[in-house]
């Protein structure tokens, strides 16, 4: 026997708003990875700027040269512009364990939303506590309300904390990132650069045959 499942108004609108919410997701997904792959392509092309002049002048006449180059290359590149971020979560992160250590507190909660955490700064709920309200055929459930915004002293170490890792993070990820594509567009461009092809030889009008 088969039982047929009947479903409510709500509960289609809820599978309606449920594959919207999964389309939107791919959406975004999608061009998320589009955006990534034109930064790292523009990033790639550093690369050329790095290897042009050392092949253009000679200097450097073998692919395994180039590469080793191009390697050491985008190590100094690397680290010429991941050092402040570097040293920006480094600092956070000094500011973080002097708290603990001059207070005796290891266990200071950063996400805390009462006094200590950067939460204190948004609006938390209790998702484990809902009310619901009904208004023309349309039932509205949402969580608890458990703090509002709100700046507290004993959070400073959180509102640094926080943003200062956030904001070195990405962009730690970013220059690191960036020596990724380069350092595949150097591996391409020495395979390349030295590889004799046939692609532009056009053969000779009169052609020669040897004795």
């Amino acid at each position: 026997m088969v039982t047929l499942i009947k479903l409510t108004e709500n509960d289609k609108r809820l599978i309606i708003v449920l594959l919207l919410l999964v389309i939107l997701l791919f959406v975004v997904a999608g061009y998320i990875g589009v955006l990534v792959r034109k930064i790292m392509r523009f990033q790639g092309s550093k690369a050329d700027d790095m290897l042009h002049d050392v092949v253009e002048a000679g200097v450097i006449t073998s692919e395994r040269k180039l590469l080793l180059f191009g390697i050491r290359k985008n190590w100094r590149v690397l680290f010429k512009h991941a050092w402040i971020p570097f040293l920006i979560m480094l600092t956070a992160l000094t500011i973080y364990l002097l708290n603990c250590l001059f207070t005796k507190n290891w266990s200071y909660n950063i996400w805390d939303y009462e006094k200590t955490g950067f939460n204190t700064l948004f609006f938390v709920h209790d998702w484990s506590v809902f009310y619901k309200s009904s208004a023309e055929g349309f039932t509205i459930t949402w969580p608890k309300l458990v703090s509002t915004p709100h700046f507290s002293g004993e959070a400073w170490v959180s509102y640094i904390f926080v943003p200062a890792m956030t904001v070195g993070g990405a962009w730690f990820v970013f220059e690191v990132q960036g020596y990724i594509a380069r350092a595949y567009r150097i591996y391409v461009l020495s395979k390349k650069a030295f590889r004799k092809t046939m692609e532009n030889v056009t053969p000779p009008s009169s052609p020669i045959n040897p004795e």
